[in-house]
């Protein structure tokens, strides 16, 4: 028996039960602080200097969170970023961070369904949520949700224990088709490479949203090639905005081809301790080695591919966090 458990041996009933009390209080306050903690590092893009490609990774092999600690403390980090008022109940303990995660999975299904929420919905939501165990959250977000379906699988609730008729009797529900498909390393590769070079036009990195974008674009192409024209754009006469003139000159595609050339498609930052090159594919930037606003050109010599990682802390250590909250 180590000291710890001796000592707590030696306690009273009501000193344990108080000690207990203290502690908890003391683990929620700590929690938020994480939470806080995480929220400034991503803004800062802290975890570029450290090596890291991502918030994800760092939590992983940083800070040693597994997979599921980590998606539960990034969802609830930028729930909290973006609400701020949440801080009190998290640290009440009636909000806890599964149930913040559950949430965000929550609004970015509702986004995909085409019905965003307001600020205040989301608080209003939160409102209604606090005190309930993770179950409970579960199946009142599915009964709110524009896709319980989708909602049902993701949290692995049967629709039995739901009651099957709340979901499917509903005036929001929707019909859905699972899909599901097995990649082989070749199609896994072709996958990777389709995120990477679309990572700026996908709302997310998951199978729904490349699947969406994926139909979307092959689509247009399809329509464009017949000439089949949507009625609505046809028919829209809408009058065209004034034209403002740029505030600087567009990079021209010579120019951005050379550059992506030069790297060969990869991360052009080299860290300026290791001297090891990034050479990340995903969410390539053509970037200004010296910022236009000081002064910068459009040459080849001053532009850099950098994966939006190194771009973005780039652009945080010459400008400053200002405006990054928002």
């Amino acid at each position: 028996m180590n000291q710890t458990n001796q000592n707590l041996r030696r306690l009273t009933d009501q000193d344990l039960l108080q000690q207990t009390e203290l502690l908890v209080q003391k683990e929620r306050t700590t929690t938020l602080a994480v939470l806080q903690c995480l929220g400034e590092i991503e803004i800062r893009r802290l975890f570029v200097d450290l090596g890291f490609s991502s918030m994800y990774e760092m939590c992983i092999k940083h800070y040693k969170y597994s997979e599921g600690q980590t998606q539960r403390r990034l969802s609830a980090a930028r729930l909290l970023k973006e609400l701020p008022e949440i801080e009190s109940k998290i640290q009440s303990g009636n909000l806890n961070i599964t149930t913040l995660a559950k949430v965000q999975t929550f609004v970015r299904a509702e986004k995909q369904a085409q019905h965003v929420l307001s600020k205040e919905e989301k608080l209003q939501l939160l409102e209604g949520l606090q005190n309930k165990s993770t179950r409970e959250a579960e199946k009142e977000l599915v009964r709110q949700s524009h896709q319980p379906e989708f909602l049902l699988g993701k949290f692995n609730i049967s629709e039995t224990s739901l009651n099957e008729s709340a979901v499917k009797n509903s005036a929001t529900s929707e019909s859905f088709v699972k899909f599901e498909a097995l990649l082989d390393q070749e199609n896994q590769k072709l996958l990777q490479e389709f995120k990477e070079l679309f990572a700026h036009e996908l709302s997310d990195t998951s199978s729904l949203s490349v699947l969406q974008l994926l139909l979307k674009k092959t689509l247009k192409e399809k329509k464009q090639k017949l000439g089949l024209v949507s009625v609505q754009k046809h028919n829209a006469r809408l009058p065209s905005a004034p034209k403002v003139a740029p505030l600087r000159s567009a990079i021209s595609i010579h120019v951005k081809r050379a550059v992506w050339r030069r790297a060969q498609g990869c991360c052009e930052h080299v860290d300026s301790n290791s001297k090891q090159r990034c050479l990340s594919k995903y969410a390539l930037q053509t970037d200004h080695i010296k910022p236009v606003a000081l002064g910068g050109d459009n040459s080849i010599q001053n532009l850099a591919l950098l994966c939006r990682a190194h771009n973005s802390r780039r652009a945080v250590k010459t400008f400053g966090v200002v405006g990054m909250n928002d």
